[in-house]
C-alpha cells in the first residue's frame, strides 16, 4: 500500500550542467564557508539551492532546494518591505512574525521573519514551500534561510529585484 505524500511537488534539484537553470547569483561567505548559495530560474520557477563545495565524509555533496513558481516572488518582496515598515506606514501589526500565501496547487509559501539563534542571532527570512519536499528528506517540506546579510551586503536583494523585473519584462 503507498501513501500520498504530504509534498507531492517537485521541479528538479539543481545542476551545474543542466541549462534549463539559469544561474542569477553564486555566493560565499563566512556564514556557511562550505556552502554556494546559488539563486537560479528554471522552468518559471526561482530556485534558491545550498551545494555543499566539500564533499562529506562519504564522499556526497549534500544540497538542497527550495523552489517556488516566479508568480510568487513579487509577493516576498512585498513582504519583505512590510516587514520594515511601521503599521502606519503599511507594515505588520506589531507582533507579526509570518505570513504565508497560496496562489497554485503546487506552492504554498511561509515566510517567517526572526533571529537565527544558532548563529548569534543574525536576522533571518525563514521561508518553506508547504507543497514541495525536501530534496535531503521527502518527509519534510523545502525550507531555506535568508540571512540578512546575503540581501545587503552580498547584493542578494538586487538579485531578487532584477530577476522580478526580468520575469515581469517576460524575459523568463
Amino acid at each position: 500500500m503507498t501513501t500520498q505524500s504530504r509534498y507531492p511537488y517537485q521541479l528538479k534539484l539543481y545542476d551545474p550542467n543542466d541549462p534549463e537553470f539559469i544561474v542569477h547569483s553564486r555566493l560565499n561567505s563566512s556564514l556557511f564557508p562550505g556552502d554556494d548559495l546559488i539563486i537560479s530560474t528554471c522552468r518559471g520557477y526561482l530556485c534558491f539551492t545550498s551545494l555543499a563545495i566539500e564533499p562529506t565524509p562519504q564522499g556526497k555533496y549534500l544540497n538542497d532546494q527550495l523552489e517556488f513558481s516566479l508568480p510568487y516572488l513579487k509577493w516576498l518582496l512585498g513582504v519583505m518591505a512590510r516587514f520594515k515598515l511601521t503599521p502606519n506606514q503599511g507594515g505588520y501589526a506589531p507582533g507579526t512574525m509570518f505570513d504565508i500565501v497560496q496562489l497554485d496547487k503546487e506552492n504554498e509559501l511561509y515566510v517567517f521573519r526572526g533571529a537565527h539563534h544558532g548563529k548569534n542571532g543574525l536576522m533571518i527570512y525563514a521561508l518553506e514551500n508547504r507543497k514541495r519536499h525536501s530534496y535531503i528528506d521527502p518527509q519534510m517540506s523545502q525550507e531555506f534561510d535568508l540571512y540578512d546579510v546575503y540581501l545587503k551586503d552580498h547584493g542578494l536583494m538586487q538579485v531578487l529585484l532584477d530577476i522580478q523585473r526580468k520575469y515581469e519584462d517576460g524575459q523568463l
